[in-house]
């Protein structure tokens, strides 16, 4: 098959441009493979790329290149769905890039386009082709820009797999974007195996990495310091550059150290240098992954490294090819260093066991992992995604999906809570690829991602639709209370603003649907239909204030007949309530009582086939105005003192007029409220 890598460009060092060439070259030996780079600012990568790998430059940004871009005059235009470097004063990627991958989208033969960064697999979405769309997440997506994982997340619904360094990272996206849970695959780096080999026996300790914060070769600094003390024999060496390289520096010259530690710069490639050295070491306070911990066993050095989340972990076995110490922790790591430098046999066992450790990420093994994560996504692609949903006039919900293939023959409708959850519902699909949701299946009250689900293979996909998708209009026609079971039962699928389909449960054993509701100055006056419950004496409605749970106002509830209640709010006590120890807004929430010590049933607009009341159902906002006497200021009671040490009487000070704007509403949870706000 032909594979391309879709990459910014190959021209600045770091792990990620190392682990996409690296891949490419290994599948290369049974694929076609290319390299897509958006732009090319130098003539040579930092990192060696096999020669049967081809790459494709969209954009040439080198002036002495005879196909220069620099002159075309959208170079320096910024891309208008590309997302934007923050603070950027020219583009990274220009507008001209942006649109040569557009059409690359249009029109490449691959059979796979893989993004190895967030910006990328954001453009991906944008490509209309039949080819299989994959992401890998070389860092970690929580740590991303707002701005990105705002428009990322709901890209890799779009996608049909995903790679993650680690199962820890694997699990973190699932958490954040449950939808795509099964579409997730562990795939580490690939480093290529070495033909250089430490010796084992030269007094020397090795580092690598960006001279950063997160590097914290600041702690390796330390550390040395204390084995030093002990071993004046052996040096430690640190290759890279950065900001944190002055500081280091000076560190290092206060200690004394500046024959024994010392700052090697940048090397490319930094491989060789690891022959030197008997010892390596990994500092991170974070790390993803750590290509260089492994390039450093294939070399055959033992790895002393920090617990960072969340590569070393997956990659070193703690006491067999290197030693994993807390992160932050100077005497751990100088105890872990000092272990390796004063015991010869053990450091030579420990790196002859990262030598055959590191097999697994090597060329043969990295290929074969994704070959076999392709194939799975093949098969899912195979799966059907969009949908349409019908609501019967008993408020069952009917998903249809068309003819299943042959490799689905089983499959179920899954319902998924969003978050963090794992609860789940399943309903079986027919061979015609319909599914029923019954009104009476119990599925809980809230918000249903919806997904087709093999059950040989366990093969996921969500299900989409479109503004036709969803058919509510028997929905209107569902008799509510229920005669059976829980007295609110109704479910409304519809399009969420990613495209997939989804099924909001109302689900409630009582509940009080808020009807006609009335405002003037001095009364909000409130209707409801009470199913699951009947007002007895004493029946209240209690509006509960948001952030202060114990401060309650009880109104009382009137008995309208045919399960019919009304309560008549009044605007000048929810005013007096707002305090002036409150902030500038206050909300309070409605609750129904039907008797004294009774559970409180939400007053709220369910029964409907509106999905968010708050944007449909508005009502006017009343203001109240209060004669309120002044409170004392710096300057008044400097005034006031100054009159009386004169002899006079203070003057008096005028009242004032304070105005509150009532504002009735509904929740995002649909539930009635009231904002009060000081203008």
């Amino acid at each position: 098959m032909k594979i391309a890598f879709l990459v910014r460009d190959l021209c600045h060092m770091g792990g990620v441009v190392s682990a996409t060439q690296n891949l490419a070259g290994a599948l290369a030996e049974r694929h076609d493979v290319e390299i897509v780079a958006l732009r090319k600012v130098r003539d040579e990568s930092y990192f060696p790329l096999d020669p049967r790998v081809s790459v494709r430059v969209l954009t040439d940004m080198r002036p002495h290149s005879p196909v220069s871009d620099v002159d075309n005059p959208l170079s320096d235009k910024f891309p208008l769905v590309y997302p934007l470097n923050a603070g950027a004063k020219t583009p990274v990627v220009s507008r001209l890039a942006e649109l040569r991958l557009l059409e690359y989208f249009d029109s490449t033969d691959a059979d796979v386009l893989v993004s190895s960064s967030p910006r990328n697999t954001i453009m991906l979405t944008q490509a209309r082709g039949d080819y299989l769309k994959v992401t890998q997440e070389h860092s970690m997506p929580a740590i991303y820009a707002t701005d990105i994982k705002q428009r990322l997340f709901p890209a890799y619904r779009h996608l049909h797999a995903l790679t993650a360094l680690t199962p820890e990272e694997v699990a973190a996206i699932a958490r954040q974007v449950p939808a795509v849970r099964n579409r997730l695959a562990v795939m580490p780096n690939c480093v290529p195996s070495s033909t250089i080999r430490s010796s084992g026996t030269n007094k020397v300790v090795v580092s690598a990495g960006h001279l950063t914060d997160n590097k914290n070769h600041a702690l390796l600094v330390e550390a040395f310091a204390k084995v030093h003390a002990d071993a004046p024999d052996w040096t430690l060496r640190i290759y890279g550059h950065g900001t944190e390289k002055k500081k280091l520096r000076t560190r290092i010259e206060e200690l004394g150290l500046s024959n024994s530690i010392l700052l090697m710069g940048q090397t490319s490639p930094v491989t060789p240098e690891f022959g030197k050295g008997s010892i390596f070491v990994l500092p991170s306070k974070r790390e993803a992954f750590g290509n260089v911990i492994v390039e450093a066993m294939a070399a055959g050095l033992p790895v002393v490294a920090t617990d960072a989340d969340h590569g070393p972990r997956n990659i070193l076995t703690d006491g067999e090819d290197g030693l994993i110490v807390p992160r932050g922790d100077v005497d751990a790591m100088a105890e872990a260093i000092r272990s390796l430098v004063q015991d010869d046999e053990l450091r030579l066992k420990m790196g002859a066991a990262g030598i055959r450790n590191a097999e697994r990420f090597h060329e043969r093994a990295s290929c074969e992992r994704f070959e076999a994560i392709l194939e799975e996504a093949f098969a899912r692609k195979e799966l059907p995604v969009h949908a349409t949903a019908r609501v019967d006039r008993e408020g069952s919900v009917h998903v249809a999906v068309g003819a299943l293939p042959p490799s689905a023959e089983e499959a179920d409708l899954v319902l998924r809570k969003g978050g963090a959850g794992s609860e789940e519902h399943r309903f079986p699909f027919s061979a015609e690829g319909d599914a029923v949701v019954p009104w009476d299946a119990g599925v809980p009250h809230g918000t249903w991602e919806v997904a087709l689900a093999t059950r040989e293979g366990g093969r996921e996909v969500a299900l989409t639709t479109d503004g036709y998708g969803c058919d509510t209009r028997d929905l209107l026609a569902v008799r509510l209370p229920r005669a059976q079971g829980p007295a609110l039962a109704l479910m409304l699928p519809y399009l969420h603003q990613d495209g997939g389909l989804r099924l909001r449960s109302a689900l409630r054993e009582a509940h009080a649907e808020v009807g006609p509701v009335r405002v003037d100055e001095r009364t909000i006056a409130v209707r409801a239909e009470l199913w699951g419950a009947r007002p007895a004496a004493g029946a209240v409605v209690e509006a509960v204030h948001r952030r202060n749970k114990e401060r309650v106002l009880s109104f009382p509830l009137r008995d309208e007949g045919d399960g019919w209640v009304a309560v008549d709010l009044d605007c000048a006590a929810l005013v007096r309530e707002h305090t002036d120890d409150d902030e500038k807004e206050v909300v309070w929430d409605f609750w129904l009582r039907a008797a004294p010590g009774a559970p409180r049933v939400q007053l709220a607009k369910l029964a409907t086939d509106v999905l968010a009341p708050i944007d449909v159902f508005t009502f006017a906002r009343p203001v109240l105005t209060e004669t309120v006497a002044p409170g004392p200021t710096v300057l008044t009671r400097a005034v006031r003192k100054s009159r009386r040490a004169l002899g006079g009487k203070p003057a008096p000070q005028a009242p004032t007029r304070r105005r509150t704007e009532l504002r009735p509403y509904f929740t995002a949870a649909c539930q009635f409220a009231v904002k009060t706000v000081r203008l």
